[in-house]
């Protein structure tokens, strides 16, 4: 996020050279660390507005047939917090989550119009197709199919209100070991990567909200590495 204009910013690797920089841009969350300069401008954290920006992925064009894994560090639901200290917690819960669920249910509404408008438009006969209106159609029609797979972190009791600054070497194994479980039983799933073949042209896949697998302590659906080993 740009810190002067207070806009959202993109890098990728198809519009940019990534350097470190960016990288480090993409980590400087304050206060507790300073803004990335990135050619004469400054830029913090985009979690503080988004951590996982899904919309620009799915607008972006020219429009592709997608498989995007949203991965969301921080989840919105949580307990109803009941001291300070939770309360907290809560917070930044709320502040630092994706939407996730909320940005792929709104893209389930719209890309079922965009199809819609695509096959319309194919029908038209061609003194209608050169009306103003199917022309702005055209911009928004689309025939493209989309994946999207969630997968959200839900952390421990114990990580506190340190989660978002706690970068140490046994918590980062158990980040890494949950997101590892997570692929794993999402991947189990063949339809995750079969190709939409619904009028929609898209299909998305919630491991935890789909109850597709079982849910151990506290509603979260990660297996601990034993329980990976014995599969």
């Amino acid at each position: 996020m740009n810190v002067r204009t207070g806009n959202f910013a993109y890098f990728g690797n198809t519009t940019h050279v990534i350097g470190p920089e960016h990288v480090m841009a993409s980590g400087s969350l304050p206060p507790g660390l300073p803004a990335t300069e990135i050619q004469g401008e400054y830029y913090w954290d985009g979690g503080l507005v988004s951590n996982t920006p899904l919309q620009w992925v799915l607008s972006s064009r020219p429009r592709q047939d997608t498989i995007a894994f949203q991965i969301d560090l921080w989840s919105a639901k949580g307990s109803l917090p009941r001291n300070l200290m939770e309360a907290e917690v809560r917070r930044k819960e709320i502040h630092y989550s994706s939407r996730t669920r909320a940005a792929t249910d709104q893209f389930k509404t719209s890309q079922p119009l965009r199809h819609a408008a695509h096959h319309l438009l194919q029908r038209l006969p061609d003194e209608l197709r050169q009306l103003p209106e199917a022309d702005l159609l055209a911009g928004e029609a689309d025939e493209k199919v989309y994946n999207i797979v969630n997968l959200i972190y839900h952390a421990q009791n114990y990580e506190g209100t340190s989660k978002d600054y706690e970068f140490s070497r046994q918590t980062m194994e158990e980040h890494w070991q949950a997101g590892y479980n997570d692929a794993v039983r999402t991947l189990r799933h063949p339809e995750v990567l079969q190709r939409p073949e619904n009028r929609e042209g898209i299909f998305t896949f919630d491991l935890e909200r789909d109850g597709r697998d079982i849910e151990g302590a506290e509603g979260r659906t990660r297996s601990t590495p034993d329980e990976e080993t014995q599969e």
